[in-house]
């Protein structure tokens, strides 16, 4: 008798081995998605609310031709998409192959170790593996049955993939996220679309997931702001939250400036860079100490001659009080101090905070948030400071994208999202927050005890120059000289 039921109970776990799906638990929320009939789901849920798994599970019903409320016809062809292939790895794929029998995988290609770049089932079904670093020309071909996004794509990657549909054979879109990015075009193109036929909407929090204790809520909750808290518990947008400059507001901070008053107060700083850009940017006081950028420029691969002739071309002779620069690079300050652009190294030392980074951002935030008494902010942008994309090719406010980009770096402890008062450069994504570290590091030191020397900025005459401006006045901008590159 004990022999039988050993056998049955091996025979038991044979089985849900084989078929994963039918054991599968799915709480209210899950179910609802797994049985809405429109062709583009969107689930916006908090962390550990099961979406991402959900997803696997869904993605795993297609390929086996096992869905009770799809019409799915195998072999289908399906795309799982991700930030990146190392969230493939550590995510999506092993989730996947948890709903995937190993007796019905055909064959398997990886683009590195651990990191699969395809799975292709016996029936003929595949999964290909993508990342958005890829950039949207990777998101070109034939047409797919299903893509699944797991976390916020780039909207042109997204544009790309709904065109991924052959003639006869519809496409299914899943989109599983958490809005930690605020209200950005997913905002505005799905959540708030009241075409219900094309798009099913959800949000769901902690409360919603039965499978989640009381403990495990209380734990992921600790270090938590009260924004960020919102979006990680209850899934639901708000404004900006994880960006450092979530006080920004391009209607608001953005300025057109045809002249340079001759009462204000100049001055420069710089943060240097090679292949990281140098940014450098020109910044005017007024009489009531609100901060203009009014011209700058960020661009690679700069010698010190090159930054010293473009920053000649900007000045056009202004009377520049004082600069400062990056002290990450002394021997770049020594030479162009050399060539007479004097530059104060930034003595990067936070008082009375966590970070240095901290520090920065709540200067940006003391100038840049609306003032209570005026209704107006205190720093403001030139709408010039423009330079076209490598990558796109467009061309666009550099300065500008740089404050909308910026978000805290988070980091993944025992499972849970923390955030920490560290800067996320975002390099891997092709970002860069040189000109924002400027000017930020202006607002720390221009306002600190030692005395200011006004000097006379050195200009050297450049002939044939393409950055030259036009003639005009000694105090009118050029127009037309925003950012270069």
């Amino acid at each position: 008798m004990m022999i039988e039921k050993l056998e049955m109970l091996d025979g038991m776990e044979h089985y849900k081995k084989n078929h994963p799906l039918e054991f599968s638990q799915r709480h209210f929320k899950q179910s609802a998605f797994y049985k809405a009939p429109q062709s583009t789901r969107a689930l916006f849920w908090g962390n550990r609310v099961g979406k991402t798994e959900i997803g696997a599970m869904e993605v795993a019903r297609y390929m086996l031709g096992e869905h009770e409320h799809k019409d799915v016809k195998t072999p289908v062809e399906v795309w799982s998409v991700c930030p990146s292939f190392d969230s493939q790895r550590d995510t999506t794929q092993p989730k996947l192959l948890s709903y995937l029998p190993a007796t019905q995988i055909a064959s398997t290609s990886t683009i590195r170790k651990g990191i699969y770049s395809e799975i292709i089932l016996k029936n003929g079904s595949r999964v290909n593996f993508k990342s958005y670093e890829q950039g949207r020309s990777k998101f070109q071909g034939a047409g797919k049955r299903l893509i699944w996004f797991d976390e916020e794509p780039p909207h042109d990657i997204w544009q790309e993939c709904v065109v991924r549909q052959d003639a006869g054979v519809p496409l299914d879109i899943i989109l599983t996220m958490t809005p930690i990015k605020g209200m950005t075009w997913v905002y505005d193109d799905i959540y708030l679309s009241t075409d219900t036929g094309l798009y099913y909407v959800s949000t769901a929090g902690w409360d919603d997931n039965p499978f989640l204790t009381e403990e495990q809520k209380d734990i992921m909750a600790r270090g938590l702001t009260k924004d960020a808290l919102e979006v990680r518990r209850e899934g639901r947008f708000t404004k900006r939250v994880g960006l450092v400059c979530n006080w920004w507001d391009r209607h608001v901070h953005i300025r057109d400036y045809k002249e340079f008053p001759a009462h204000w107060s100049y001055y420069e700083v710089l943060d240097g860079g090679y292949s990281d850009p140098a940014a450098w940017l020109l910044i005017g006081v007024d009489h009531d100490d609100s901060i203009h950028v009014i011209d700058g420029f960020r661009q690679s691969y700069m010698k010190t001659d090159d930054i010293k002739r473009v920053r000649d071309t900007k000045i056009a002779g202004i009377m520049v009080r004082r600069g400062w620069s990056d002290d990450d690079n002394p021997r770049l300050n020594l030479e162009l101090n050399r060539l007479g652009m004097k530059l104060s190294p930034v003595k990067k030392k936070a008082t009375g905070i966590a970070s240095w980074d901290e520090a920065l951002a709540e200067k940006l935030a003391e100038y840049g948030a609306v003032q209570k008494g005026t209704g107006e902010p205190r720093l403001f942008i030139s709408s010039t400071l423009v330079r076209t994309d490598e990558r796109t090719g467009k061309e666009g406010n550099w300065m500008m994208q740089e404050i909308e980009n910026l978000l805290w770096v988070e980091k993944l402890a025992q499972g849970v999202a923390e955030q920490k008062p560290m800067w996320d450069d975002h390099r891997k994504y092709g970002h860069h927050f040189d000109g924002l570290r400027a000017l930020a590091y202006f607002l720390m030191s221009y306002k600190k005890g030692d005395r200011e020397r006004v000097t006379k900025a050195t200009v050297t005459p450049v002939r044939d120059d393409p950055y030259a401006p036009a003639a005009t006045s000694p105090h009118t901008a050029p127009v037309d000289e925003g950012g270069i590159l």
